[in-house]
């Protein structure tokens, strides 16, 4: 089979949102012909890992790790100190302030020099066909950048998220990066040869005079068969407990619903006996300033399969979307797995939106304007006094199945199928694409 170096920064046992899209990808790949080759950090911060998650990489994955070349530094002027001063201490502390003060195109910058000597090092060693790098951190395109340009192998990039700033409310980035990283950015994309994005409305918003012919969008998904206990009945306990599993941050987050649930207790709501919220995913302390404590049960950050176990025991599940640029050109990685869990969906979503469109085709759920919180605490209202069966659109199965991450992998391996083939094949592939649009 060929073979595709997989740049993933975001790999177990990372736990992080954009960790699902590389593992499924990487676990799929050898089915549909291609044998993939992980590049990934080595020794990642502990608290942000989760070591269930390596159980869920295929057997037999290859997998190589580099280190962040400013711990590599740190370590060894520690090892020089060390008569005099902790050496681990010393260590951290240069590892910090340089990771800090090289920190373009992110804070992922000082993994760069490592990533693409080990990179360099397979190539020369067993060869790779093609390279496919997944960002954020967009340190993974500079990477795949540099390497294909040494090596002459091409290669993808595949945009999770947006590189230039989102006007969203908790976008960091500094004045260094916002002046560089779009001259960055139009590089990779002018050497590239091709691009994917998680929405079309993505591909539109990238620099067109520099993106590649090839385009393509592939959205995140849901593993086959997720999760086995999929559509099984809620517990059967009287309650209804409406389950978020996700960040709470600014622009982002469960603030309508709690809003929502504000108001049915200001109203003296009959619902109230029933009703139960499950958060996960950040600290907790919200409910409290909301003054609906008695109603939350707030378990901070837990590992993916305690947040699929919280969305089995959901009698509805909640999604909220970014504001500003995400809100119509994004669609969250969770959403799938939401759809996919059989749990009726209440969705604070524009229309006109990625997320509208997703619920819209597959169905299940109920969408309202984000903003409406009295519209959403109606619609909880009904759905603690026995109003859910006509809450809800139909749900349509046939087209849920389109998301499953085997069927958007092999989208995947005949991208990588297209930029690696000889140019004389290429020429054919394009044709056959030309005849077929006809």
């Amino acid at each position: 089979m060929k073979k595709v170096l997989v740049i993933a920064y975001l790999y177990p046992p990372i736990f992080n949102s954009g960790t699902r899209r590389s593992l499924e990808f990487v676990n799929h790949l050898p089915d549909c012909g291609w044998t993939p080759l992980v590049l990934t950090l080595d020794n990642p911060n502990p608290a942000e890992c989760d070591p269930a998650l390596l159980a869920e990489v295929r057997a037999g994955t290859r997998i190589e790790r580099a280190p962040m070349w400013s711990a590599q530094f740190g370590a060894r002027i520690g090892r020089m100190l060390a008569p005099l001063l902790p050496a681990e201490r010393v260590a951290g502390a240069i590892d910090w302030r340089l990771r800090r003060a090289w920190n373009v195109p992110d804070g992922a910058a000082a993994w760069a020099p490592s990533a693409v000597e080990r990179a360099l090092a397979l190539h020369a060693a067993e060869g790779f066909d093609a390279i496919y790098a997944t960002g954020w951190p967009w340190t993974s395109f500079l990477v795949a950048e540099q390497v294909s340009r040494r090596t002459g192998v091409p290669y993808v990039v595949d945009y999770r998220d947006l590189w230039k700033p989102g006007d969203v409310a908790w976008d960091n980035s500094t004045w260094l990066q916002r002046r560089i990283n779009p001259l960055l950015e139009r590089r990779v994309l002018r050497r590239a040869a091709a691009v994917i994005a998680t929405t079309r409305t993505f591909l539109g918003l990238l620099p067109q005079d520099v993106l590649p012919a090839r385009r393509f969008a592939i959205t995140n998904g849901f593993s086959p068969g997720f999760p086995a206990e999929a559509g099984a009945p809620a517990p059967a306990d009287g309650l209804v407990r409406i389950v978020y599993t996700g960040v709470w941050r600014p622009g982002y987050g469960p603030d309508d619903l709690y809003l929502a649930v504000a108001e049915l207790k200001r109203r003296g709501s009959p619902a109230l006996a029933r009703l139960r919220l499950s958060m996960a995913g950040f600290a907790p302390g919200r409910a409290a300033e909301h003054g609906i404590a008695e109603l939350v049960e707030e378990r901070g950050r837990v590992t993916h399969a305690e947040a699929v176990a919280m969305m089995l025991g959901a009698s509805a599940l909640y999604l909220p979307v970014s504001k500003g640029l995400y809100e119509y050109a994004s669609i969250p990685g969770k959403l799938f797995e939401y759809l996919a869990s059989g749990r009726p969906l209440l969705a604070s979503t524009i229309a006109d939106s990625e997320v509208g469109a997703t619920i819209a085709q597959v169905g299940g759920a109920l969408r309202l304007e984000p903003g409406d919180v009295a519209g959403l605490a109606d619609a909880i209202e009904r759905l603690c006094l026995g109003g859910q069966d006509a809450l809800f659109s139909p749900r349509r199965p046939e087209q849920l199945a389109r998301f499953q991450r085997d069927n958007l992998t092999r989208q995947l391996a005949q991208v990588l199928q297209e930029i690696s083939a000889p140019p004389a094949a290429q020429a054919a592939q394009a044709g056959e694409g030309r005849e077929a649009h006809r």
